[in-house]
């Protein structure tokens, strides 16, 4: 029977383990949703401020429009693919591409193409509009005569007679004159006509007009322009770009795009041109010496066949012939190279001004120097690109323009250093070819002197012959290849008017400030969650004592007015303060069940917890069981069992203590049936030392002879050490918690009693904690008795002092805190 009994509670244990868990992530959420409802008049304040901030950014922020455009970048030679000949065109880039529509150079020739010259506005009290091909008043007939005027704003008065007012400051000085409507109107710094088209503002005495115009520079266009325009590749493999351009003045935007597009389209047939004609102007100037040359070498033949009579070369013997041919084809390239290196080297020593991109690339195609001179040329090209995109900018005095030219200079001398030094060696293999050709001549001296002269000659005219030959059948190539060049660079979207802005997003940026207003509600009762330093449930205690503090259960908040420490269990029998007693009660057993008489030894860390309330219930309730149970008031210095009981403090532990009065005179008896109680006595001036005294321990033993248990109440020891003897010598000690009155900081002191003074049955209780934070409105509620025992239930008619809550958790939430 014993056995089944301790089985029995084994297993109560462990489901109440688990329990134990869950209702202290419960009362952690009722926490938090408590300190959530005492906040909400910060929340809804945060919330308003966000929506309001958010239509305040709204009404003054300019909205932003982008424009989109989509290009491919194609192009088509027919006659390259039917006679399989190399281009005279680099392939197409993608990349490169891009990076000629980023640059400032491009940008510059794209925008000229605009009506950006002069730019005009209207200033309101906040936003400036700008009015692009949208204006009502032009500016035309405009000569600048001084440059200090760009980017400056010129203000408009429109007068009542029909009079044009201008404003400018410069230097600090104010320029104000009036001049009569459609003239021209002469400052110091500019003259210029202006002209209005009719608009009903003009009429409207109500419209607030601050017109203005400006006279940009090409610096200010491009760096006030440039900044919103985005070019990126949207597919490698289709070879399509992406052109987009932001911008407050929808119109701006969508002109800007289209321009781009267009003006790469332009471009890129003026450059695939450039490059064809600078290629086949080589080759007709190289044409024209070969044949002087060749029709030298045929008269000579000519003329040697008449005086010497030699026929053909059959006489000749066929090696030489063989090694002949051979040398000629050596002859024929290397006379090639160094005529295309000669024509490299003229057309690099040239004053920068005068080097064309398009001499130097085109002849290194398809030739074995491509890949020692390509590298550093394109250097040089790029350098030279950049000195003019830089002088659109900067003049040749400019610091950076001297440091580019001389990287152009030292870059120019790299490349005429490596053309001579490959010249210089391809000049040298035809010395060392012919070298060697003399020598094999020399080889066939016994053949006849005549023959192998004519075969000296023969073998000129053959060269010259090849090498005209050759030129011949690449004119006629590049010019085919030419003419069966067609870009196809084509524009697949135009740039279209955007109907609704960018930025901002109207229900994007609402809801980002209502987010932001709802996280910054969330942060404040976060924080002030956070600096919730009272313990408010089991959980807090255990968590801050990890575990190393027995629990024994906990005591509800009593809803009603009561008077100090009074005993409520006999008043109300079935209500949750009872239950809560009840489990308490039953949870002791897993302390101490041995048998015999035991003493329980209550203490908190302050004044005010609620040790003594507890002690004279939780006494009533072990006497429901049919227990006789005395309680000891030993909080000497501030007595309160005898308010708990409503009785005079005339005569109790301290004047028995000191033998003024004997045990009988000084046990008082209460309404319950088995509960007697002693008072504190009158406060004497050595509570400690009648606490210690060998009186007190002979008291105590004489009380457990005639009571089932001895129930002391302690001074806390937070504030005194009165009470910590009794506390090691008693069998159940018990220490008290208040929810939201004790601090946290009091589980170190629970911590420090038990390690120094090594009470190991220490065991807590947690009084005064308010359901309704783990009640949302579901019509149930836990109840108590978490630790060692059993005791959980939900309602059973346990509702006496606690009313139901209706309305779900809303109600709940916004009901009165």
């Amino acid at each position: 029977m014993l056995n089944e009994d301790i089985g029995q509670r084994s297993r109560n244990f462990e489901s109440y383990k688990e329990r134990i868990t869950n209702f202290s992530q419960e009362f952690e959420l009722g926490l938090f949703l408590y300190i959530l409802k005492r906040s909400l008049i910060w929340i809804a304040l945060c919330v308003l401020t966000a929506v309001a901030a958010a239509f305040i950014y709204l009404r003054y922020t300019a909205p932003i429009y982008q424009s989109r455009a989509l290009i491919q970048l194609r192009e088509s030679n027919t006659a390259k693919q039917i006679l399989s000949i190399n281009s005279f065109t680099e392939d197409n880039n993608l990349q490169a591409d891009v990076e000629l529509m980023r640059s400032q150079f491009f940008m510059a020739r794209a925008l000229e193409k605009l009506p950006l010259k002069v730019s005009y506005f209207n200033r309101g009290q906040i936003l400036t509009e700008e009015f692009y091909t949208r204006t009502f008043f032009l500016v035309t007939d405009l000569t600048v005569l001084d440059s200090s005027v760009l980017d400056l704003p010129i203000f408009l008065d429109i007068g009542p007679s029909g009079t044009i007012g201008l404003t400018y400051t410069i230097s600090g000085n104010t320029f104000n004159a009036s001049f009569p409507a459609g003239t021209i109107m002469r400052t110091p710094l500019f003259s210029c006509r202006i002209e209005f088209k009719g608009d009903p503002q003009l009429n409207d005495p109500e419209a607030k007009l601050n017109l203005f115009f400006k006279i940009n520079s090409s610096e200010f266009i491009l760096q006030r322009y440039t900044a919103g325009i985005s070019i990126q590749p949207l597919d490698a493999v289709a070879k399509t770009v992406e052109i987009t351009c932001k911008d407050a003045n929808l119109g701006l935007a969508r002109d800007i795009v289209q321009s781009l597009a267009e003006s790469f389209i332009l471009y890129d047939v003026e450059r695939k041109g450039q490059s064809a004609e600078s290629v086949i102007t080589f080759l007709r100037a190289q044409k024209d010496t070969v044949f002087t040359q060749l029709r030298e070498s045929e008269y000579r033949m000519q003329h040697f066949r008449m005086d010497n009579e030699v026929a053909d070369l059959k006489q000749l013997t066929p090696i030489f012939l063989e090694r002949s041919k051979e040398y000629e084809d050596d002859v024929v390239r290397l006379t090639l190279d160094i005529q295309l290196l000669r024509a490299m080297k003229e057309a690099t020593d040239k004053p920068m001004t005068e080097i064309n991109s398009y001499d130097l690339l085109p002849l290194l195609t398809g030739t074995q120097y491509e890949t020692m001179l390509a590298g550093t040329i394109s250097s040089l090209l790029d350098l030279l690109q950049r000195r003019e995109e830089m002088y659109t900018t900067a003049t040749d005095q400019h610091m950076a323009v001297k440091s580019l030219e001389h990287q152009i200079d030292m870059k120019k001398r790299v490349v005429l250093e490596s053309i001579n030094s490959l010249l210089k060696r391809a000049e040298a293999q035809r010395t060392s070819l012919d070298v060697v050709q003399d020598e094999f001549e020399k080889r066939f001296r016994s053949l006849p002197e005549k023959e192998l002269e004519f075969s000296r000659i023969e073998r000129v005219f053959s060269i010259n012959e090849k090498y005209y030959t050759l030129l011949l059948e690449k004119d006629i190539e590049y010019r085919i290849s030419k003419a069966g060049f067609v870009p196809e660079n084509r524009i697949l979207e135009n740039a279209s008017r955007p109907t609704e802005p960018l930025a901002p997003k109207r229900n994007l940026i609402i809801t980002y400030y209502l987010l932001t207003g709802l996280m910054l509600s969330f942060l404040i009762v976060l924080v002030r969650y956070i600096l919730h330093d009272n313990i408010t449930s089991l959980h807090d205690v255990a968590k801050l004592s990890q575990a190393s503090i027995a629990i024994l259960g906990m005591v509800p908040k009593y809803k009603k007015e009561i008077p100090i420490s009074q005993l409520l269990i006999d008043k109300n029998p079935k209500s949750l303060i009872a239950e809560s007693f009840r489990t308490i009660r039953t949870n002791l057993q897993f302390v101490d069940n041995t048998p015999g008489a035991k003493t329980i030894a209550i203490t908190s860390t302050i004044s005010g917890e609620g040790k003594t309330f507890v002690a004279i219930n939780l006494a009533g309730i072990i006497s429901f069981g049919g227990k006789r149970v005395i309680i000891l008031d030993l909080d000497m210095r501030k007595p309160k069992i005898h308010l708990g009981f409503g009785v005079e403090n005339i005569k109790g532990m301290s004047t028995l203590l000191i033998g003024k009065d004997d045990l009988e005179n000084c046990v008082q008896h209460s309404a319950l049936e088995g509960l007697d109680f002693i008072t504190a006595g009158p406060i004497p001036p050595n509570p400690s030392e009648l606490i210690i005294s060998n009186r007190m321990a002979t008291l105590v033993e004489d009380l457990k002879q005639q009571y089932d248990v001895v129930l002391i109440d302690n001074p806390p020891v937070g504030l005194v050490t009165d009470g910590i003897p009794m506390i090691q010598q008693a069998d159940y000690p018990i220490y008290i918690f208040r929810s939201d009155y004790s601090k946290k900081q009091f589980v170190q002191n629970v911590d420090r009693l038990i390690n120094e003074n090594n009470i190991s049955r220490l065991s807590t209780i947690l009084n005064g904690v308010d359901v309704d934070r783990n009640k949302y409105g579901y019509n149930y509620g836990y109840g108590y008795g978490y630790g060692y025992g059993y005791g959980q239930g939900y309602g059973g008619g346990y509702y006496d002092e606690h009313t139901e809550r209706s309305g779900g958790f809303f109600s709940w939430l916004f009901g009165k805190a």
